[in-house]
């Protein structure tokens, strides 16, 4: 039987990247925000997570990628206990995971190539060690020229494109995007559920919110959940279809 301090690396080991079992999660002295989840997340799948706005979305991919600890249950995130960990392991466990906002932070004077390369200059690693890297991600979210452009004379689309290029910069485990479609065209958002979903096939996992519940079907294998008010559950597609003409708000 494993010992209580293996459990979540047994688990990581597994292929089991993010386990949370009644957990509740919130900010401050407030209220819960997130009540009793039951979550998993393996390596090489991809889960959308949709809901109404202040469903909780944000609060989750936060607590996921460490930012905010679960006040009760058990949240076992890339092998560690997210409730017990010190502080150099979650800055350790941070880096191993690609996150992408859902507004963006860049330094706009800079080019996006510059900007994508960030992680990996804080890394250690030298710019002639990891150009060719950074180009390939480049050309796979499809920024093309747009690349060498200051970040602040980039279009919405093309500036999420470079948020989803820097996550991937560090070849995470486990990659978080909350909300990364708003403000795209339906189609600009289709492909990109379709980029990241991509990065399952190097065994990342990948985990998306979205208001938007088309985005189910834009790629292949999608596991979609629903938050709502702050409980999580598969989604059901009775639930999702319109509501007959002049249901009740």
């Amino acid at each position: 039987m494993a010992r209580p301090n293996s459990i979540d690396q047994d688990l990581f080991e597994r292929g089991v990247l993010v386990r949370l079992a009644g957990v509740d999660s919130g900010y401050a002295t407030a209220a819960n925000v997130l009540q009793h989840l039951e979550f998993e997340a393996r390596t090489g799948e991809v889960a959308l997570v949709t809901g109404p706005a202040a469903a909780g979305k944000t609060t989750f991919v936060h607590l996921l990628r460490l930012a905010l600890p679960p006040r009760s249950g058990r949240a076992s995130i890339l092998g560690a206990d997210a409730g017990r960990i010190s502080g150099v392991t979650r800055a350790r466990l941070k880096r191993r995971i690609g996150y992408v906002a859902e507004n963006p932070v860049f330094v706009e004077q800079w080019s996006a190539f510059e900007n994508i390369a960030l992680p990996l200059q804080l890394s250690g690693r030298r710019p002639r060690e990891f150009a060719e890297d950074v180009r390939e991600l480049v050309d796979f979210v499809g920024l093309g020229g747009a690349a060498d452009l200051p970040v602040e004379h980039l279009s919405g689309a093309e500036r999420r494109r470079a948020a989803i290029a820097r996550a991937l910069a560090t070849k995470p485990a486990l990659i978080l995007a909350d909300d990364p479609t708003g403000g795209m065209s339906p189609s600009d958002g289709r492909r990109t559920i379709r980029l990241l979903a991509e990065m399952r096939r190097v065994g990342a996992g990948v985990i998306i919110t979205s208001q938007d519940e088309t985005l189910a079907d834009a790629g292949p294998n999608i596991q979609h959940w629903r938050l709502e008010r702050g409980r999580l559950r598969p989604a059901d597609p009775a639930t999702t279809e319109p509501e007959p003409e002049g249901a009740l708000e």
